[in-house]
């Protein structure tokens, strides 16, 4: 009987530039041995599109920039409404009653609670943080804040 190994190498052939898109032309050989004598026979070539579409990674990259200019626009009529509210004092800040406690952990496993007194912290009615301090909404979701030791 004869044992058959059979093996495929792929030789890339350069680039070829052929309308919108980048094609590689690629050279299948099979390598056929049998018993001490061997043999190279081309079978056939194959295309392979490389690289990304151009117009996905263009969609991306404007809906990224798009997303970032709405991001901006809205914060800057954030701030414009909270400097409107600031100037006419129509109450830009409010305050929240915030729990603070401290987790200290012990080496077996336990942990130790140290609270401190409810703190009346202020905050800023809007969408996003101005002046140093959080928003409202974000600081009454968040009333109890910890701090691991």
């Amino acid at each position: 009987m004869h044992s058959f190994l059979v093996n495929l190498i792929i030789y890339p052939v350069p680039i070829r530039r052929v309308g919108r898109a980048n094609r590689a032309e690629f050279f299948c050989e099979e390598l056929s041995t049998l018993l001490a004598s061997s043999r190279t026979v081309i079978i056939q070539t194959v295309t392979a599109v490389q690289g990304n579409n151009p117009w996905l990674r263009r969609i991306a990259l404007r809906s990224f920039l798009a997303g970032v200019g709405l991001l901006g626009i809205a914060y800057a009529a954030d701030y414009g409404v909270f400097r409107c509210r600031l100037a006419t004092k129509r109450q830009p800040f409010g305050s929240v009653t915030v729990e603070h406690y401290y987790q200290v952990a012990h080496k077996d496993g336990k942990a130790e609670l140290i609270f401190d007194p409810p703190v009346q912290k202020t905050c800023v009615h809007s969408l996003f943080p101005h002046s140093g301090d959080p928003p409202c909404w974000f600081l009454s979701r968040h009333v109890e804040q910890k701090t691991d030791l």
